[in-house]
């Protein structure tokens, strides 16, 4: 693909610079450098640089794209970019490993990530898989460690709606998986701006947490628990709803519970189960998802998922300080061991398939 070609195909042509992507844009409210219009600028005018780390500012949130009135796709387009990069013999690796540093510390596994403990836990509390993440978030604003917390509601059936609270209630409402992308960290930014340094604990996914730390290392007075949850994949609303309801039967707004385990997307509703496999819900898949290459949440302070753990459990990786002092409050915690070797599997799986996925643009 030509620039020209990628250009067109993602309507960077289409730009009329509105500025609305940059005033959606959560990285750019504190990266005063780092502005979507401009990059797009710059590449209709010819002067493009695939060497400007600027374009590993971007976090594939989507927000500019979906927000864009020309509806120019951003993302993809610097994707694109990414593409050429790599081609060129810059490093992604090099832009993850300056976060990791700075946040950071444990022994370096080339799969996933670094990593300080692993296990697999289970709390009574009731949640997704051992109910981990309620209980870390529940612990620690009891405890004191933070004031508020950014979790994902559900809201009009199954769909997912992002929002801080400084409430137990609130955390409890929200457990359980939603296999969606929220606005974390725009909600975080808002919290940032509006309430100064507080201290805050957000839940969210790979692509999320990256965006996170690029704040955090530009705005290092606020307090940050990060807790990354292991994302393969995840799904528009508006598209998964109707396919769920054409191929399952069933409405994906009265479901008690969704989950995906082993290739199989399950939905639990009035104490039955149903399922397809994943691949039948690809058409529902968010785009930037195909070019994503971490799984388990790599710059997170702990990351959690389902994958490596029996039933009932979640594999809990500590990856810092704050990971473990979050981890250390739960209380009555059963913990066994994780399976690591599936986790890695899965791992370089989407990291494959996301440089696969790059190499399909790349000759920009």
């Amino acid at each position: 693909m030509e620039m020209e070609e990628l250009i067109a195909e993602t309507k960077v042509y289409n730009c009329v610079e509105c500025g609305k992507c940059n005033a959606n844009c959560p990285i750019s409210w504190f990266e005063s450098d780092y502005s979507p219009r401009l990059i797009a600028k710059r590449a209709l005018e010819g002067f493009i640089d695939v060497h400007d780390e600027k374009i590993w500012h971007c976090m594939s949130c989507q927000l500019c794209s979906d927000r864009c009135p020309s509806e120019v796709d951003y993302p993809k387009f610097i994707w694109g970019l990414r593409a050429e990069a790599l081609k060129s013999g810059i490093k992604e690796a090099a832009y993850v490993s300056e976060l990791e540093q700075l946040f950071l510390d444990g022994e370096r596994d080339k799969d996933i990530g670094i990593v300080k403990e692993i296990t697999a836990g289970k709390t009574a509390v009731e949640g997704q898989d051992g109910g981990i993440v309620t209980s870390l978030l529940t612990a620690g604003m009891e405890k004191g460690l933070f004031d508020s917390a950014i979790v994902v509601h559900r809201e009009d059936g199954f769909k997912a709606k992002a929002i801080m609270t400084e409430n137990v209630e609130d955390i409890i409402k929200a457990s359980g998986s939603k296999y969606q992308f929220a606005p974390t960290v725009e909600r975080m930014v808002e919290a940032i701006i509006e309430g100064g340094g507080k201290r805050i604990a957000i839940v969210a996914l790979p692509c999320s947490i990256y965006g996170i730390r690029r704040i955090q290392k530009v705005f290092s007075d606020v307090e940050l628990y990060n807790i990354g949850l292991f994302c393969f994949e995840n799904f528009y609303y508006e598209l998964l709803k109707p396919f769920v309801s054409e191929i399952l039967d069933v409405d994906l707004g009265l479901a008690d519970k969704i989950d995906v385990k082993k290739g199989k997307f399950v939905v639990y509703i009035e104490g039955e189960e149903k399922s397809c496999d994943v691949d039948e819900l690809q058409e529902a898949v968010r785009a930037s998802c195909a070019f994503c290459t971490d799984f388990t949440a790599r710059l997170a302070d702990i990351s959690v998922g389902s994958v490596g753990s029996p039933d009932g459990y979640s594999t809990v990786i500590i990856r810092s300080k704050k990971g473990e002092e979050l981890f250390g409050l739960l209380k009555g915690l059963e913990t066994t061991s994780v399976d690591r070797d599936e986790i890695a599997k899965l791992a370089r799986l989407k990291r494959k398939r996301g440089v696969e996925e790059l190499e399909k643009l790349e000759g920009v």
